[in-house]
């Protein structure tokens, strides 16, 4: 899933990509072409691979849900096939066969035994494995019991290598190499403004993309916390936080969930007026969620704009 590290990078790169927007070619702080492509492509490639952790964690907990399922409905299933042999009358069966019958089919000693999902699945595989070479069909299990025990072990299989995480891993080492190149060229943009003017790093310049420009000792106070948002209005449709404008001092907004009974998480970031409150993950279904958000820039988050409540649907 995003996380606060791709978030905060993301909003940097794109209050960069909002001052560069308006600055004029012969500003010296305007980005040259080539540079401005290759920021403008690590970002975009950042912002579709997080989305993806998103998609990639989603795929996850559905295909858990879905070999969860399938694995109770399998031990339901593999007991009809013990009450099945159990149920084999004494004129159909001797007691030593029936006792082979069960060792055949995993049940040891004839006995049930402790369902542990491993063992769930050895037994269904067991089942369908077994029950063609019964010699006598009519102590094989009944083949709509089969035809079940199949399809059940067939959605297992499928979705476990899923349920384990091995997709979702994926997404989120290709999300992290993304970041990281994103990382740099942030860093990159840091040391261009600072090597546009004499100023070096100590240009107000950098204020304007989020930086705090170095300061000499007994220089004048540091830039001050934003000021707290003006009202925040909730757009249910869209899932986002929009206020009338960028609170003073703010260069970004911050929106902030906290679902009931939760803790408070860092839920998008924007350099505009609108924030999605869905940036780093979506919200549960049935959960009542309070929303608000803050101004940021280089000295922290400033106070905290009035507070809203919904309730995820």
């Amino acid at each position: 899933m995003p996380n606060q590290t791709s978030l905060e990078q993301i909003e940097l790169a794109e209050l960069t990509q909002s001052v560069d927007n308006g600055r004029v070619a012969t500003d010296p702080f305007k980005l040259a072409a080539a540079f401005r492509t290759l920021l403008d492509t690590l970002l975009a490639d950042l912002k579709a691979k997080d989305a993806a952790t998103l998609s990639s964690e989603g795929d996850r907990a559905t295909a858990s849900a879905n070999v969860r399922a399938a694995l109770d409905l399998l031990q339901k299933l593999l007991r009809d096939g013990y009450n099945f042999v159990q149920g084999l009358g004494s004129f159909a069966i001797t007691d030593a066969d029936r006792i082979g019958l069960f060792t055949a089919y995993g049940w040891e000693s004839g006995l049930v035994g402790d369902f542990s999902d491993a063992r769930i699945e050895s037994l269904a595989s067991q089942a369908i494995t077994v029950t063609p070479t019964i010699a006598d069909p009519t102590h094989r299990y009944p083949a709509a019991l089969l035809t079940l025990i199949t399809a059940q072990l067939a959605i297992v299989n499928t979705n476990q290598p899923i349920a384990t995480g091995g997709t979702a891993q994926g997404a989120t080492d290709a999300r992290d190499a993304a970041l990281l190149l994103v990382q740099l060229i942030n860093a990159r943009v840091r040391f261009f403004y600072c090597s546009a003017s004499n100023d070096t790093d100590q240009t107000a310049e950098l204020v304007k993309i989020g930086r705090q420009p170095r300061r000499d000792p007994g220089a004048a106070a540091a830039q001050p916390l934003p000021a707290a948002p003006g009202p925040a209005t909730f757009d249910a449709g869209t899932l986002t936080l929009t206020v009338a404008a960028l609170p003073d001092h703010a260069t970004t907004l911050r929106a902030f969930r906290r679902p009931a009974g939760g803790t408070a998480e860092l839920a998008g970031t924007s350099a505009t007026t609108t924030v999605s409150v869905t940036d780093l993950g979506p919200l549960t279904t049935g959960v009542t969620y309070e929303f608000w958000l803050v101004g940021h820039n280089s000295q922290g988050d400033g106070p905290q704009s009035n507070h809203v409540s919904h309730l995820a649907t």
